[in-house]
């Protein structure tokens, strides 16, 4: 397997993993011009992708799934009660209902039930060929159930939204920055390495910090404060970031 983030963040989300046997998207939360686009910018085969993996209902990660789902005449994998949220935004698309582990084309993929604000909120652990890939963005906590899922990852995307102090003292509004921080947001950059820590999982080779913030968050302290972890635990992973005005190289795993 490998996979490149092709945008990340407020402004839409979207993650493409592939095999030898096709590909799959996680969220198509752009523009379908804008996902193509960073689909050739990664020499992606947009003709591979199988299907779309939808991880919950809000905006900047379904607007453009509908519009890629027709263009591309592949079906849309979403819970229902994501579905039932945003239906007109898949008109005339084929939609497969997430119940529990399925499967598409090579890949086998074990959703687990996340801490957020949309309707229904999942992470991803995608299998294939003895390999192991997590997708946890969107998740204001994390449970002893998101430790167990992503234990044994050789990638994991991890959201790293915010640095505690500029949220603290940027231009939000007071309910937003609570909405933030709270049990249903959004991952900071302290708990996102916490988690990494408990972990203490030497079995990651890469760990992409996903889902900064432009306004509460600076690419360099979510960096440095992951690095921190990994040093002082003695961890070997490769760490990445992802961005919102680019893809990322596509990572193997």
């Amino acid at each position: 397997m490998k996979l490149s983030i092709l945008s990340s963040g407020s402004g839409g989300n979207s993650t493409i993993i592939q095999s030898s046997e096709g590909s799959i998207l996680i969220d198509a939360g752009v523009t379908g011009k804008k996902l193509i686009e960073r689909l050739e910018s990664v020499s992606a085969d947009i003709k591979s992708i199988m299907g779309i993996v939808i991880t919950h209902d809000h905006h900047d990660h379904i607007d453009g799934a509908g519009i890629i789902a027709r263009k591309l005449k592949i079906p849309v994998y979403i819970h229902k009660a994501n579905y039932d949220t945003s239906a007109e935004k898949f008109e005339k698309c084929e939609i497969k209902f997430i119940d529990n582990e399925f499967i598409i084309g090579a890949f086998t993929i074990l959703p687990f039930p996340i801490s957020h604000d949309g309707t229904a909120n999942y992470a991803y652990s995608i299998f294939a060929k003895g390999k192991k890939i997590s997708h946890v963005t969107d998740i204001g906590v994390t449970t002893e159930i998101v430790k167990f899922r992503i234990r044994d990852s050789d990638l994991i995307v991890l959201e790293s939204n915010h640095d505690l102090q500029m949220l603290h003292d940027g231009p939000y509004p007071w309910y937003l920055k609570q909405r933030i921080a709270g049990n249903r947001g959004h991952l900071s950059n302290a708990s996102a390495g916490s988690l990494i820590s408990e972990l203490g999982d030497k079995t990651i080779k890469n760990l992409i910090l996903a889902h900064l913030s432009k306004e509460n968050n600076d690419p360099s302290k979510a960096f440095d404060c992951m690095t921190e972890i990994k040093e002082t635990d003695g961890l070997s992973f490769k760490l990445h970031l992802a961005y919102q005005h680019k893809a990322t190289e596509f990572i193997e795993v």
